[in-house]
């Protein structure tokens, strides 16, 4: 297990990055993992939020589940949990044995392009689009998710390129990345040595706490507080820290 100081900031990133999710519906992962990258490794880093993250979407999906829409769920999760993950997957685990450092420096490249889109003029319009564009998000997120275990923004941009309220939005997401939280653990225990055991699950079983408390704090504001601003600030300082990682420090 980590030192108590350690896992005292990452309680407090976990509940600000959990809170920016209870209010966006997405964010935690791309969040977080930038922080606890420079806390635990970037490879510890993946794996806690493997075992977390599920506990974030199963909170949120709980209250807007009547909103859902199972086809739109299933147009993504399917590519996404039988071919993008596995072969995510696959690339961490050599990454995170034969070159760490390429791993972290991936991780690095993620944050910044995926926040600086985000921040960009461009972001995504409400239209109809073709059913590739699913696929092709469900694999694109899968792969990312199981290289990065940040596989949201591909999916965040075809589901806001879509014409739905906020409210079914919010649940197809949470139902999408719980199946692909369910589907990633469930392909890492079959690995043979595993990387999920000891620390990695001592670690995340301190987070869990301060995770479910600011999802919760973030539902409960989901319709009074403005989401955009907070994103823009959540997003800034992603920006940020996937520089440092990228400079090595």
């Amino acid at each position: 297990m980590a030192d108590p100081a350690t896992l005292a900031l990452a309680s407090l990133v976990v509940f600000g990055a959990a809170f920016v999710q209870g209010v966006t519906g997405f964010a935690f992962g791309l969040l977080s993992l930038g922080f606890l990258a420079l806390l635990f490794g970037a490879g510890e880093a993946v794996l806690v939020l493997t075992l977390v993250s599920p506990l974030a979407s199963v909170l949120i999906f709980l209250r807007v589940r009547r909103h859902v829409d199972v086809r739109e769920v299933l147009k993504v999760s399917l590519p996404l949990c039988l071919l993008g993950l596995p072969l995510g997957i696959l690339c961490f685990l050599h990454l995170l044995h034969a070159a760490p450092a390429a791993l972290t420096r991936i991780v690095g490249i993620v944050l910044v392009v995926s926040a600086g889109y985000f921040l960009t003029p461009f972001a995504p319009r409400p239209r109809r689009v073709p059913a590739a564009v699913a696929v092709a998000a469900g694999f694109l997120g899968g792969f990312l998710g199981g290289l990065t275990s940040t596989g949201g923004p591909p999916i965040v941009l075809y589901l806001y390129a879509r014409e739905m309220t906020k409210e079914v939005r919010m649940a197809v997401l949470q139902g999408i990345f719980l199946l692909a939280g369910a589907a990633k653990i469930g392909q890492l225990l079959l690995v043979p040595s595993t990387p999920l055991a000891g620390r990695v699950f001592a670690d995340s079983a301190v987070l869990l706490l301060p995770l479910a408390a600011g999802v919760l704090a973030g539902q409960t504001l989901f319709t009074r507080i403005p989401a955009r601003p907070l994103r823009r600030i959540a997003l800034l300082l992603l920006l940020g820290i996937g520089v440092m990682l990228l400079a090595g420090r």
